[in-house]
């Protein structure tokens, strides 16, 4: 049997059979999430299938439909179909370059992005490095199925290295894979977004979601950018644009995918809870203030009848004891006499007389102020008294 292209209907149909069944399979506890998800995308770049490809697979292509309902070779894919599929041509965009051509735009990509600023050690360790790294990737190219050397399947050596990282949870080795592979290749979504996954592994939250964005920006349709823009804004907290965001836009571009769904509720359940523990404490606040405690922090008058107006521009305490010395002394100060009439009043009563040059709402405040102190200095008689 001939060998089908990787671009052609037939091997994109199969493929797109194949990713609907790996979205349609509920992972064990056992399982590696992660690496089913890198696989998924892999295959889909590889393959150039899109969302809407996997969701719209008939039944009649569904490998579940055909695995259980197959009797006999009978159900095999017709020889002569197969050969006229593997015939179709195929081009690549980019052009095939010589190895010591290849080698230096590599290092001229990552000059670009300031590789050699950013990964620490000494220049020449940091060259060596790069060096290494290129001739694995060329010795890996030329094994894989596609020899020809070109600058974009140097990028996906890169990204298919990166992803072996991952599957060996080695993230900050997957980081810089993903970088190199963004270096050579800036226009690909798939790069940004698998680096995102590896700086969420890698407790780097802002930056996965910078990547997330990049993806989104590059490919406004990929589903999994925004699913794993949702997962970042989740894991710093940001629950609401984990679903506004990420998750809910995830979906409408995916609407068959369960875990999506499964992250929105949770999200959900996160934004609920945080709701209760606000009203949790608001109560606790109308609690401490119905036992004594104050919601106002404005200033409160010195006593009943005088005006909170005055009670701000006014140093009460030093009113309150000049006005007693003054009183002490005969003289009540301006605007104000001491008025003694003798039988007319009880002992130690004072008689307020304003004068004119105060105003009504301060006398009316310094009158009930004054009648506060006689009452509450009678009380204290009548209880030194008995």
């Amino acid at each position: 049997m001939a060998n089908l292209k990787a671009d052609s209907p037939l091997c994109r149909r199969i493929v797109a059979s194949f990713l609907n069944f790996l979205n349609s399979v509920e992972p064990s506890s056992a399982s590696d999430v992660e690496s089913l998800e890198v696989a998924k995308d892999c295959l889909s770049e590889a393959f150039k299938i899109g969302p809407s490809a996997t969701s719209s697979v008939p039944k009649s292509e569904s490998l579940v439909h055909i695995f259980t309902s197959q009797t006999g070779p009978n159900n095999e894919i017709k020889s002569d179909q197969v050969n006229a599929e593997s015939h179709a041509s195929s081009t690549t965009n980019a052009p095939v370059v010589s190895e010591d051509e290849l080698f230096v735009q590599f290092f001229g990509a990552l000059e670009k992005v300031h590789y050699f600023g950013t990964t620490g050690g000494d220049d020449e360790h940091v060259l060596d490095r790069a060096t290494q790294l290129f001739h694995n990737a060329l010795m890996e190219m030329k094994k894989s199925e596609r020899p020809e050397i070109n600058l974009k399947n140097l990028a996906d050596t890169f990204k298919l290295q990166g992803n072996k990282a991952m599957q060996s949870k080695v993230y900050s080795d997957a980081i810089e894979l993903y970088t190199i592979a963004i270096a050579l290749c800036d226009d690909n979504a798939v790069y940004y977004c698998n680096r995102a996954a590896a700086y969420t592994q890698n407790n780097q939250h802002t930056e996965a979601i910078h990547d997330c964005h990049k993806a989104i920006a590059i490919d406004p349709n990929y589903s999994k950018a925004y699913s794993r823009l949702g997962f970042s804004y989740y894991a710093q907290g940001n629950y609401r644009d984990a679903i506004e965001k990420g998750f809910r836009r995830a979906l409408q571009l995916d609407p068959n995918n369960e875990s999506v769904r499964g992250n929105i509720q949770a999200a959900e359940q996160k934004l609920r809870e945080e709701y209760r523990r606000a009203e949790r404490g608001r109560s606790s606040s109308s609690w401490s203030y119905s036992n004594g405690g104050s919601r106002s922090h404005g200033p409160i008058p010195p006593f009943p009848g005088f005006p909170t107006s005055m009670a701000e521009s006014v140093d009460m305490s030093s009113f309150m004891a000049d006005l007693s010395s003054r009183m002490q002394a005969g003289d009540g100060g301006p605007g104000i006499r001491r008025m003694n009439t003798g039988d007319d009043l009880p002992p130690g009563v004072t008689r307020i007389n304003p004068g004119d040059d105060l105003p009504e709402e301060i006398i009316e405040g310094i009158r009930s102020a004054m009648q506060m102190f006689h009452e509450r200095d009678g009380t204290a008689d009548n209880s030194d008294g008995n």
